[in-house]
């Protein structure tokens, strides 16, 4: 289902490299509730003090390091879903030192709705979150 989607979509254009998170995205004001739920918060909880655990599994699965991108991050990685649907994972560890909780954010191309409907972006993210973990 996930690729019909995306062909029915016939969204051709190419990843900009303008990387948005979902609440950025029109109509997505119940998907960032579930986002937060079901995607970040798992993901937090997993790897929160451990982002060497993240990095392996990232790498395991294909992802590509970008963390070089992102100064204030303690990880980021590239994950290529599909040829023109590129998924940014952001991760920055908790500092219970300075009263900071871990944050995970998931980063989608501007043109990822062209590609995929909010549906099919919560599904892509709920599975690369159980690939993760």
């Amino acid at each position: 289902m996930f690729l019909h989607i995306h062909l029915a979509r016939g969204g051709s254009a190419k990843p900009s490299g303008n990387w948005k998170s979902l609440k950025e995205f029109p109509n997505t004001v119940s998907k960032v509730v579930s986002m937060k739920a079901h995607v970040e918060a798992p993901l937090k909880e997993k790897f929160s003090g451990n982002p060497a655990a993240l990095s392996k599994r990232a790498r395991e699965i294909g992802g590509i390091d970008r963390t070089g991108d992102y100064g204030t991050a303690d990880l980021a990685f590239l994950f290529q879903v599909l040829p023109r649907v590129p998924v940014m994972l952001v991760f920055w560890d908790a500092e219970p030192e300075d009263g900071f909780e871990a944050e995970v954010r998931l980063l989608f191309d501007q043109t990822i709705t062209g590609h995929l409907d909010i549906e099919s972006i919560m599904f892509l993210s709920e599975r690369l979150k159980d690939l993760l973990c």
